[in-house]
């Protein structure tokens, strides 16, 4: 039973994600990034993958901060961007397992790195860098629920790509 509810919570969290590179601004996929990654927490915590959880922490903090940021018209964003990216480099080092641990932080510096701009076909395409890291951490911790999502999140932000792409000309 404890393994159908992990595997349900990164279903929430890769469903949520998933929907997100449909929105149409930053600020909306920002919102729902944010509760993805509460999932992903959980998710990777349970399976026993530290350094996912902890990037994933790491990560909501960020998207919290650069969202709250961009709300509020705050100055400092790319100073704290900084940050973030450094931290999950440091918590990277100081929770490595094995090499696949370098996954899940290249996943995460990258989202970062993403929201630093307002052209969300760059968030888009950093998304695909970010999934295939994940599919990749996913295989290895026996996520199976991640890796299926991964692979339709991978799907969708194509069809998102292309989808708002059409539209914009």
């Amino acid at each position: 039973m404890k393994d159908i509810l992990i595997q349900f919570i990164g279903a929430i969290g890769y469903f949520t994600l998933a929907i997100s590179y449909f929105k149409k601004t930053k600020r909306e996929i920002l919102f729902m990034q944010i509760i993805a990654y509460v999932m992903f927490v959980v998710h990777y915590y349970l399976l026993d993958g530290i350094t996912g959880a902890i990037c994933n922490l790491i990560g909501l903090f960020a998207l919290l901060t650069i969202y709250l940021f961009d709300k509020y018209k705050l100055k400092y964003k790319k100073t704290m961007s900084i940050f973030f990216m450094l931290l999950l480099i440091i918590v990277n080092i100081l929770t490595f397992q094995n090499v696949f641990s370098l996954f899940p932080m290249i996943a995460s510096v990258v989202v970062i790195i993403s929201f630093l701009t307002s052209r969300e076909d760059i968030i888009r395409k950093i998304g695909l860098v970010a999934a295939i890291c994940w599919l990749i951490y996913a295989i290895i911790y026996g996520s199976y629920v991640a890796i299926v999502f991964e692979v339709l999140t991978l799907i969708s932000i194509i069809i998102a790509y292309f989808k708002t792409k059409k539209n914009r000309h």
